[in-house]
């Protein structure tokens, strides 16, 4: 033992984990002013943010998560990531959706042509969707604000009075799913499609659940989304050059054996594995540590009794934890030459947007895949909905010298198998086959000649993803499930009631590129440690997006 106590180190905060939340909370903190660790079991950071040449030609691609949300967050701005490399391409067209009918919907940013869009499709649900903007935008940085701090009853209730800008109360909100909400609120279908497909991806809560899925479909009104030159991976890069430039410690190849907690909340230590670089090296986290792995992964490194004495609660949580409902299927496609798009006909901007959703083929459709998807049938909703990363399409950087790109797939599936033998199924290559052709046939409906197209593909299950990063238990790409008795309030708490622990993976909001859950977990600690007040940490959400937007305009 005093081997090991000659090895100790102590810290202000220890975080365990450096994927991009991790990273963010890390870089805040050590901003503010306090001695930060980051360590990280992987020799690399943001293991869900990766940007990989799959196929050896110079096509880098985002291998998991490809849609940047950052224009909605405060961290762009209050982080400077611009200083630090980060380079967000805000092209004409931040997104579209397609049919195989022919039809496109382009999400502008400007949004006078997202106007003229929808009128295409409808005029009197244009009329709908004005009537609803004109009285949402006032308040739309306040509901914004959801996404960056702690879930609360106050903010639930607020959630549900999200109806009153289309003329719902709370009470018929929390009566809605999302499918009902939409047949109330349109009359053409693919209206309702398009608004089905962005809440579908929104991740705010299952759509198909009365109350979180109206909710959804409202909340996903107020998505944005940029393209990060050069792949998702320069983001990781700006979060530690910005986390090292304020002189925070990151360690790599540092799997965590245990983490003791103490009684007091104070000097909680972090040991690490036999199998590390530094082995059984213990950090002391003299005043906050923070969880930056998903629940189940926490089991594995804190004491189960020690979790029950402390906090039964969190104990409780942590072992019912669901992890099944949001797992991805993605198929990656190198191309010789852009996707054709069968709808160009009907907007040629198509070709130009980053990310591409594929909603149902009609609204009937939806229903029934609806239906299937949650009695677990997967083989029967192969290629029902997606999305589409065409990243090259606005970052050419991301094209070969041949012309060559790529193009991937990503697509929810439930995940169990139960039918197929359960979760180990996903290693049967007969089937796990069939459903990356049925990706492929998919996109062959949707830009007729794409199979000629195709020079190389490969894939990625779900059991890949969770091999890929022990975070994503089951291969869930959030840390864990968003919905019923997980939704809003029924994830982890940011603060635990253990003095001193914290999480920023597992909580509200859902784990994604906006960074609210590593933004939200460093006020948590800031606040209690007496550091929030600087002058530099006041961005609110969307400011930097609106500052780059203007200056575009220019």
């Amino acid at each position: 033992m005093s081997s090991v106590s000659q090895q100790k180190e102590k810290y202000d905060v220890v975080i365990v984990g450096a994927g991009i939340n991790g990273l963010a909370c890390g870089c805040y903190l050590q901003k503010a002013g306090l001695k930060v660790a980051v360590i990280e079991r992987r020799n690399e950071c943001g293991a869900f943010a990766l940007t990989e040449d799959l196929f050896g030609g110079e096509n880098p691609t985002d291998t998991h998560a490809a849609v940047c949300f950052l224009p909605m967050s405060p961290v762009w701005k209050d982080l400077d990531l611009d200083r630090f490399g980060f380079e967000l391409l805000l092209g004409k067209a931040g997104a579209a959706v397609v049919w195989p009918d022919g039809k496109n919907y382009i999400y502008y940013y400007d949004l006078e042509l997202q106007r003229k869009e929808l009128e295409r499709l409808s005029v009197k649900d244009t009329r709908t969707t004005l009537e609803m903007r004109q009285k949402l935008v006032p308040d739309a940085i306040d509901l914004l604000w959801q996404f960056f701090k702690p879930p609360s009853k106050e903010g639930e209730e607020r959630f549900f009075d999200l109806g009153r800008y289309v003329g719902i109360s709370s009470s018929e909100m929390r009566e809605l799913n999302g499918l009902e909400l939409l047949d109330l609120l349109f009359e053409e279908e693919h209206v309702k499609m398009l608004w089905l497909a962005a809440a579908d991806i929104g991740l705010f809560g299952d759509v198909a659940v009365k109350g979180e899925g109206s909710v959804a479909v409202m909340l996903s009104s107020l998505l944005a989304t940029g393209t990060p030159k050069g792949g998702m991976h320069n983001l990781v890069h700006s979060l530690v050059r910005c986390f090292r430039h304020y002189g925070g410690t990151l360690l790599l190849n540092s799997p965590v054996a245990h983490v003791d907690l103490s009684e007091d909340g104070v000097g909680h230590s972090v040991i690490l594995s036999e199998d590390s670089p530094f082995p059984e090296k213990i950090f002391e986290a003299s005043k906050a540590v923070v969880f930056n792995v998903s629940p189940p992964v926490i089991k594995d490194l804190v004491d189960s009794s020690t979790i029950t004495r402390l906090d039964p609660y969190l104990h409780q949580k942590i072992e019912d934890w669901s992890s099944q409902g949001h797992c991805a299927f993605i198929s990656h496609f190198l191309l010789d030459g852009l996707p054709q798009w069968g709808s160009r006909n009907w907007n040629p901007d198509v070709d130009i947007s980053p990310f591409v959703l594929r909603p149902y083929d009609s609204w009937e459709h939806a229903h029934i895949s609806q239906d299937h998807y949650h009695k677990g049938e997967t083989m029967d909703v192969l290629g029902d909905i997606a999305e589409i990363y065409n990243q090259s399409g606005q970052d050419r950087s991301r094209m070969s010298k041949d012309g060559r790109c790529t193009l991937s797939v990503e697509i929810e599936y439930p995940v169990s198998l139960d039918q197929y033998g359960g979760f180990g199924a996903w290693d049967n290559r007969e089937l796990i086959d069939e459903v990356h052709r049925a990706h492929g046939e998919m996109m062959e409906s949707l830009a007729p000649g794409f199979r000629s197209q195709v020079v190389d593909s490969l894939y990625f299950t779900p059991l890949d993803n969770w091999r890929r990063n022990a975070s994503a238990v089951y291969g869930h790409e959030i840390g864990g499930d968003n919905s019923g008795a997980q939704w809003y309030t029924g994830r982890l708490p940011t603060r635990s009631a253990i003095g001193g622990v914290y999480f920023s993976q597992g909580i509200w909001p859902a784990s994604l590129t906006h960074l609210g859950n590593g933004y939200v977990a460093a006020c948590c600690v800031a606040e209690d440690l007496g550091v929030r007040d600087k002058e530099w940490w006041n961005s609110q959400p969307m400011e930097r997006f609106i500052e780059r937007f203007l200056q575009n305009a220019k």
